[in-house]
Parts: C-alpha cells; sequence; structure tokens
C-alpha cells in the first residue's frame, strides 16, 4: 500500500466505504450490483430501437441505467461534476470489454477495419468549468480496453447552447439544432462517445453533423449510462 493511501485511504463512489488494495473505485459489493443494462447482449435492445430511424445505424449500447433514486446516481455525479476524470477512464475499460464483441464482431462488418470511437465535445465554456470533458475520458477507458483508436478532432462544438436539463425531448431536438460542425474523415466506422443518453438529442445532433460531411459513415452511439 502507497503512503498517499495510508494518509488518504481511497473509498468507494458509491457507498463510501473505505477500499481495500485489490479494490479500484468502487467495492467489491458495489461492482457486482451495478445497474448494467447489457444493451450489447441485444442488438435490438431499447436504446437502439429509440435512435432506430437514424440512418446507417449499426448498434446502440449504454453500460449502466441512471436512475433518480439508485445509489450509483453518486458515481455519475463525481464524474461528470465533480472533477473525478479518473471514474470515466476505469468505467470505460469496463464498458470496453463487453462493446468489443457487440461493436468489434457483430456491428461493423468490414475485414481489417476497427471502429473510431469520437467524444461528444462540450462548449468551451462547460469545458473551462469542469476542467475537462467527461466524453474524452470514457473513450480513452473503451480505447484501452478495446484498441479502438479516439478521435477528438472530428466534431467540434460551435455553438454554446442552453443546458439541456431545464428541456423536455422535444425541445432539447430544438435546442441542439446547429451546435456541432463535423470534418471530412478517412474512415466511415464510427462509435460516438457521450456520458449520459437522456432523450438521445445531442447525440443525434452531433451524428447528424458527421453525416453531413461524412454521408457513407457507419455510425453506433456508446454511452456510460442511460436515463429510464
Amino acid at each position: 500500500m502507497s503512503i498517499g493511501r495510508l494518509c488518504y485511504p481511497a473509498v468507494c463512489a458509491v457507498c463510501g466505504k473505505e477500499l481495500i488494495l485489490q479494490e479500484n473505485t468502487l467495492c467489491l459489493p458495489c461492482f457486482y450490483d451495478m445497474p448494467k443494462t447489457y444493451h450489447w447482449q441485444l442488438l435490438d435492445n431499447p436504446l437502439y430501437t429509440s435512435f432506430a430511424s437514424f440512418p446507417n445505424l449499426a448498434g446502440a449500447a449504454a453500460f449502466l441505467f441512471f436512475r433518480e433514486t439508485s445509489p450509483y446516481r453518486k458515481l455519475l455525479h463525481m464524474f461528470k461534476y465533480n472533477g473525478i476524470s479518473e471514474i470515466g477512464l476505469y468505467m470505460g475499460r469496463l464498458f470496453g470489454k463487453e462493446l468489443i464483441h457487440y461493436y468489434g464482431t457483430r456491428c461493423f462488418c468490414k475485414e481489417g477495419t476497427s471502429p473510431v470511437l469520437i467524444p461528444v465535445p462540450m462548449s468551451s465554456v462547460k469545458r473551462r468549468k469542469r476542467g475537462y470533458n467527461q466524453a474524452e475520458w470514457l473513450a480513452a477507458g473503451l480505447s484501452a480496453a478495446t484498441g479502438w483508436p479516439v478521435d477528438v478532432t472530428a466534431v467540434a462544438r460551435v455553438t454554446e447552447k442552453r443546458s439541456q436539463t431545464v428541456f423536455d425531448k422535444q425541445a432539447r431536438q430544438e435546442n441542439m439544432k446547429g451546435a456541432f460542425l463535423a470534418k471530412h474523415l478517412p474512415y466511415d466506422e464510427i462509435i460516438l462517445v457521450d456520458d449520459v443518453i437522456t432523450t438521445g438529442a445531442t447525440m443525434e445532433s452531433c451524428a447528424g453533423a458527421l453525416r453531413d460531411k461524412n454521408p457513407r459513415v457507419t455510425l453506433a452511439f456508446a454511452s456510460l449510462a442511460y436515463v429510464e
């Protein structure tokens, strides 16, 4: 055990219990009780169905369910709002071990190619406030587990929008129009990555920008959490 850990014991991001040496981020009980969606076991899952009208959709999967009453809400808020960016790296590694079979063998069909992970960019205001883009940390964890490359330059956030939390689904879609600008890409298999999917309006807007510049691209979606 390191001196730093003796002085400042690590605690579980869900229940607050002090972690033992073999544990990381979550204690073993919280690790095994994670509210996983298991979207990767079924291509035609509820998240995929919600995006089914999107052209050339290869798949959609979230790792966890987001529930207001769940203790795992604390884990997601620590990652998203409290500056604990390493949670995204850790959870991304766990998620990637599941996605490598779902997206690596079932959804993308071209031999000798790998999908490219594209984290959804955030506004410059939010990035300055939080100090990092949580989607980039999640993508880095996914990449570490799968070997898939990450491209953080493929799409940019070009307009500042009001927080999506104040809108219903239709208003969120309207709010996100024109929020992103993509560039021409030298590859055509993409997994768009974000931390939490609520209505999917942000994902759809970002994906639409990518398709506007790359009409032949095959897209899939991956997020850490999915709001039921």
